[in-house]
């Protein structure tokens, strides 16, 4: 039995919406069940499972019709979809959608699939998840036993590498956080967001296709097939007296360029610089994206000789009350308030 595991699509949120790219962004999560279901063709799969939270928002009307367009598309396919049991899901939990998809309203349910004789234990927001787990046992005896269950801060999945091996579940399909982990090889898996989120979310971001064996009932396949094009990635540069302004812009272009445009980017400089260095959005090439952009990095002035420059004016003042008892004898704290003091006076006056 061939199948596919996302989790946590959040179709209709809009990540970075207050960047230029956030439109893009939003779309993209809108397209990311077109690109599962794509692959569900392509790769002849029998199940979808789609944990965690498939919607940012309650659906609407409008949302549910589309889903259940794109679900048309694959009526060989059997998909489990978590909803919620509440008012504000009705137009999702009142819709006549396909019969290939199985949709689960409630905290707990237990459901045999015959063409595939697959049996599952569905969980969400469950106070005994715990025993409803270790207590689980097959309806019918011969059925591939699987457990969907989606997690939260208050619904965590606490179990060590001995108590996962001995649960019994051919594979246990995690939803509820959005970055892939796999807390078992082969059988415990977050499959993560197939988009990233927020900038938090580094690395790749997919799905997991995998293949059951029909009679050992266990996982003999398992691949993350990485499905979104744009990832957050992180960038320091470590500066020291020698990196001028160019030599810095030509740095930024190489990394970014190397990396690819399309990516959205954490910049972090640190070190101690020279103080001709400007960090600037300015040295970034045209059309890089960047959603963090810090600077952790020093001026390193020559005190000494700034004071005789400007012994009689506010500059000279201002390092005079730091420098009376050593530059190596200042906290970190008073080297901060030296080093931004003295460059916002040199910028803006004297």
């Amino acid at each position: 039995m061939r199948f596919i595991h996302a989790s946590d699509l959040n179709l209709g949120m809009i990540p970075d919406g207050q960047k230029s790219w956030g439109r893009e962004r939003g779309n993209a999560l809108l397209s990311s069940l077109d690109k599962i279901v794509d692959l569900v063709i392509q790769e002849n799969v029998d199940a979808l499972f789609l944990t965690g939270q498939s919607f940012h928002f309650s659906p609407l009307k409008e949302d549910v019709e589309r889903i259940r367009q794109i679900f048309a598309r694959i009526p060989f396919c059997h998909i489990l979809l978590f909803s919620k049991n509440t008012p504000d899901y009705h137009f999702l939990n009142n819709a006549i959608l396909p019969r290939n998809v199985h949709l689960v309203r409630e905290e707990q349910e237990q459901f045999y699939i015959e063409d595939l004789n697959m049996e599952v234990l569905a969980i969400q927001r469950f106070k005994e998840q715990d025993k409803a787990i270790r207590d689980f046992s097959l309806i019918h005896g011969d059925a591939i036993p699987l457990l969907l269950c989606n997690t939260g801060k208050d619904h965590l999945f606490p179990y060590n590498k001995a108590e996962l091996e001995e649960l019994p579940f051919s594979y246990i399909a995690l939803g509820g956080e959005c970055s892939k982990r796999v807390l078992l090889e082969n059988k415990v898996v977050y499959s993560g967001s197939p988009e990233p989120l927020g900038k938090e979310q580094l690395g790749k971001h997919g799905i997991y296709l995998g293949n059951i064996h029909p009679l050992q009932r266990k996982v003999d396949a398992l691949d993350f097939i990485p499905i979104a094009t744009v990832q957050y990635i992180p960038l320091h540069f470590h500066l020291d007296t020698e990196t001028g302004t160019e030599a810095l812009r030509s740095r930024l272009h190489e990394e970014i360029h190397k990396r690819g445009i399309e990516h959205i980017y954490r910049i972090k400089f640190s070190g101690d610089r020279d103080p001709e260095t400007k960090i600037t959005e300015d040295l970034l090439p045209k059309g890089a994206r960047v959603i963090e952009w810090i600077d952790n990095s020093y001026p390193l002035y020559n005190f000494y000789s700034l004071y005789k420059e400007h012994s009689n004016d506010l500059i000279g003042l201002y390092i005079r009350s730091y420098l009376h008892k050593g530059l190596n004898e200042l906290s970190r704290k008073e080297q901060d308030a030296l080093f931004y003091g003295v460059s916002a006076l040199l910028q803006g006056g004297k």
